[in-house]
């Protein structure tokens, strides 16, 4: 099997074009979360993998025409916006770094067009300054995307039933598996244990993988009290892998299975 591309993802030379695809992702989830169905456990707030970024899966025209589906789709592959139907031609944005106000203006523009009311509150989508997109960037991370998907998969096989999609929230652009515990755990507080991969926040500012646990991420360190070769965030809500450790080494699947495998033992 093809060897895993864990390209380097350094946050000063990409932060502005995660920044805007992180805004362009949350207005295509907007759209996801007011026209789907509710989802257990909030899972229609999210997008899914598609074969060139994210979707938004199909979504119904209407109550009326429920045969009639569409989706819209991040397309990193290919750097615009597009949205899907069975019943029309497939319609395009590039996606440019044009500010937010602009997306969501011409993204509604073609839902009318497809006859979809449009499901966005515009006040939350009003902010007008361009930001950057940059095409190596955008091809980096979506490499990663795709190699932790992998791993990620790996994992859910693994874990069996009791596992969400593979997913990213639009609110962190986080990608994340989530493993419903609580029959596993049945001494602990905790009923969801999260794999994923962010970006960077507030906990640890560089691109990372991680572990936490829901709802008391304080019952992760008496799941695994004994880890040494990982760390900690300060609260010990997450076990933390830095990307660039996994970037850099030949066999990055390997080392990331294991520090997800952590939690198994």
């Amino acid at each position: 099997m093809k060897q895993l591309i864990f390209a380097p993802l350094i946050l000063n030379e990409w932060k502005e074009t995660r920044d805007t695809l992180q805004k362009y992702c949350r207005l295509v989830g907007a759209i996801r979360e007011t026209l789907s169905k509710p989802l257990p456990r909030s899972l229609h707030t999210n997008l899914l993998l598609y074969r060139n970024g994210f979707t938004t899966s199909l979504i119904p025209k209407n109550e009326q025409s429920p045969d009639q589906l569409f989706e819209v789709i991040i397309d990193l592959i290919h750097r615009r916006l597009r949205i899907e139907s069975n019943y029309r031609e497939p319609l395009y944005i590039a996606l440019t770094g044009q500010s937010l106000n602009a997306l969501c203006d011409e993204t509604c523009s073609l839902l009318i067009d497809i006859g979809i009311k449009p499901p966005l509150e515009r006040p939350s989508f009003l902010e007008g300054a361009r930001g950057q997109f940059d095409p190596g960037s955008v091809k980096a991370y979506w490499k990663a995307i795709l190699s932790t998907n992998r791993v990620l998969k790996k994992i859910k096989r693994e874990l069996g039933k009791d596992t969400g999609p593979v997913q990213l929230r639009v609110d962190s652009l986080t990608l994340s598996l989530a493993w419903y515990c609580k029959k596993v755990f049945s001494n602990s507080l905790s009923e969801q244990i999260e794999f994923g991969f962010s970006t960077g926040d507030e906990k640890f500012s560089d691109a990372h993988f991680f572990i936490s646990s829901f709802p008391n991420g304080q019952t992760l360190k008496k799941i695994i009290p004994d880890e040494k070769r990982y760390r900690f965030t300060k609260d010990k809500s997450e076990l933390i892998l830095p990307y660039s450790e996994v970037s850099k080494v030949n066999n990055g699947e390997q080392e990331l299975l294991v520090f997800f495998r952590s939690v198994l033992k």
